[in-house]
């Protein structure tokens, strides 16, 4: 008698258990998924009868300050406080989504140069190698994504022209939002892949030494 009230004890407390497990996990929000994606107007297209050469242009790895390297957004909550969005996350490194969109943002960029963008494992000998260094590159939803970031641009070693620049882009969220911060990180990526265009251009114009 004993042993079946011990077992009907368990079975209960079982069924509390699992009860109380299902409703945990229908309590707990679905983590959603982001991309960068490119959000630059393509420039015409080189002539099919131009001569001249096609530029190669190399991306070293993008460097990203340590409070990125999460696969959450980051929220900026203060000047010196941000908040991590557990529920809300890139679908890739955050450091390699970035260079895959500032690769696809030059080639549609310097379509009329003519030139083509690689990362600096396929671009061999490059004649324009481009180092990006991400400072800060947050924001908050509903507000505005805010990016500072370094970048140099060289022409090949022997020839020694080479650019130091500072960018600062803030790009205001026209979306609500997480979605709307993601997508407008992405427009402040193509800004600051037309100022690394930009940059390309007038280091690839300068007559070599």
């Amino acid at each position: 008698m004993i042993a079946g009230r011990k077992s009907a004890v368990s079975r209960a407390l079982s069924a509390c258990l699992g009860l109380l497990l299902l409703g945990c996990a229908a309590a707990s929000p679905r983590v959603e998924y982001y991309l960068l994606t490119a959000a630059v107007d393509p420039a015409p297209a080189a002539p099919a009868e131009d001569a001249r050469p096609q530029r190669r242009i190399a991306l070293r790895p993008v460097s990203l300050p340590d409070v990125l390297e999460r696969p959450q957004l980051v929220v900026r909550t203060g000047e010196t406080t941000v908040r991590v969005a557990e529920f809300h996350r890139w679908a890739g490194s955050l450091n390699r989504e970035i260079a895959r969109v500032l690769i696809e943002n030059l080639n549609l960029l310097l379509r009329d140069l003519p030139a083509v963008a690689a990362t600096d494992d396929l671009a061999h000998d490059p004649d324009v190698t481009v180092s990006v260094q991400v400072l800060r590159f947050d924001g908050q939803p509903g507000g505005e994504v805010e990016l500072h970031a370094l970048l140099s641009l060289a022409r090949r070693k022997a020839e020694g022209a080479r650019l130091l620049r500072q960018a600062r882009i803030r790009i205001p969220c026209e979306e609500p939002g997480y979605e709307g911060l993601a997508f407008a990180h992405s427009r402040a990526l193509a800004a600051l892949s037309r100022e690394i265009a930009d940059g390309i251009r007038s280091i690839a114009s300068r007559p070599s030494p």
